[in-house]
């Protein structure tokens, strides 16, 4: 199947005000990062009890989304499926610019951002038996293998960017299982350490990833006059109902872990602590509950608005589920010595919701999308947009074509 790739036009009102409105969200990004870096980071709402808030949860989640992104690409270009040909462009170019988001979040959470190069000095301004030091060089490759693959799949060099597909999606898969044993492996934290925290962030990231990628893909071809096949997000959407439960089982068992051994501190503090209501409501409620009642609905699961609910429901609920990690897995008292703990230190670690913090984190959120819409305007990611006569939206039915076709011939 021969596809014709062209950019958008981006001449209308809507591309124009689109493309302003981000921008400025842009600016509050530099503007709130300048206020955190001359201030101090107290106006974020991390502190010693909770070093990690909003921008270290959008950094691992824009991680899995980038991961899950790259994975579902493989589908068009390692495994040759025609019928996702004409989105594996727009989901390489995805996954790099959401990468290069998590990138962001680092590199503004660190206290001294200037020196982030020393993260590259292997052997002699780190440590590398750490697994940040690892995840270095996992980073690194995953930029230039995303890269690579994005220009040959424009070039069209199909031999090649099987070559290159196979080896980033192999390369996604290990990116993110080292973002998990960053978190497993902290023992210190009863919330976190878990040997299955590796293969629970993968199913996550390929959980979250085919959702906003069907999201995106189908407003997208929307919003652009494209054509696509509703049979392309109903197919993304039957995927999706599998992968989570996968991930469904992943959590179920990697919370009886914590609940089976005689310390059940963590798990409880999870389940009704201070911060239930971001596991119960988000990760298993959105996450989990409301798209699978969706995607397996005999009526809802074939229509595409049904499919693009759920993976809204899922792309918010992952969210979720890296917020959960990350907050709650760090607000819990430590046990650092036997007995009550008097003073602050004895209580479970609060994380505001500060102004400047949310502003910087949806600040980065909009400088991924202006990429994206900035490169369906200059790239070719998109299948050439036929006549509006010859077009066909994404709802309407197969039937309806036929005989529209048919009558025209009369």
């Amino acid at each position: 199947m021969d596809i014709t790739f062209a950019p958008i036009e981006g001449k209308s009102r809507a591309y124009r005000i689109m493309v302003a409105v981000l921008g400025i969200m842009v600016a509050m990004m530099i503007i709130s990062y300048l206020v955190a870096y001359l201030s101090g980071y107290q106006v974020w709402g991390i502190n010693n009890a909770v070093p990690w808030g909003q921008l270290i949860t959008f950094d691992i989640y824009f991680i899995g989304l980038s991961a899950g992104a790259i994975v579902v690409s493989g589908l068009s270009y390692v495994l040759g499926q025609e019928e996702y040909k004409p989105i594996g462009r727009i989901a390489v170019f995805l996954g790099l610019l959401i990468f290069a988001g998590a990138m962001v979040c680092v590199l503004v959470d660190l206290g001294r951002p200037e020196k982030f190069w020393r993260l590259f000095m292997y052997g002699y301004l780190n440590n590398m038996t750490s697994m940040f030091a690892l995840n270095s060089i996992w980073y690194g490759g995953y930029i230039l293998l995303m890269v690579v693959y994005l220009w040959l799949a424009i070039e069209n060099k199909k031999r090649l960017a099987m070559i290159v597909g196979t080896i980033d999606v192999l390369w996604a898969v290990g990116v993110h299982s080292f973002t998990g044993a960053i978190f497993g492996l902290i023992a210190a934290r009863d919330i976190l350490f878990s040997p299955l925290k590796p293969f629970e962030f993968i199913t996550a990231a390929l959980t979250s990833g085919t959702a906003l990628l069907t999201v995106v893909v189908a407003a997208a071809f929307k919003f652009s006059n494209r054509n696509l096949d509703k049979k392309v997000i109903l197919s993304l959407g039957s995927l999706l109902r599998y992968i989570i439960i996968v991930l469904l089982v992943m959590i179920f068992f990697d919370k009886l872990t914590h609940a089976y051994f005689p310390h059940r501190e963590g798990v409880l503090f999870l389940f009704t602590g201070p911060y239930w209501w971001v596991f119960w409501c988000f990760q298993i409620g959105l996450g989990i509950v409301l798209p699978l009642i969706i995607l397996f609905h005999r009526r809802a699961s074939k229509t595409v608005k049904g499919v693009i609910i759920a993976c809204i429901s899922v792309v918010i609920g992952v969210l979720g589920e890296r917020a959960a990690l990350v907050i709650p897995g760090t607000a819990q008292v430590q046990p650092l010595y036997p007995g009550n703990i008097e003073g602050i230190w004895g209580t479970a670690g609060s994380f505001p919701i500060t102004f400047w913090e949310t502003m910087l984190s949806l600040g980065i959120v909009a400088l991924v999308a202006l990429l994206f819409v900035l490169g369906l305007k200059f790239l070719d990611l998109l299948p050439a947009a036929k006549k509006v006569e010859e077009s066909v939206p994404v709802e309407e039915a197969p039937e309806e074509a036929a005989v529209a076709e048919a009558e025209e011939n009369e």
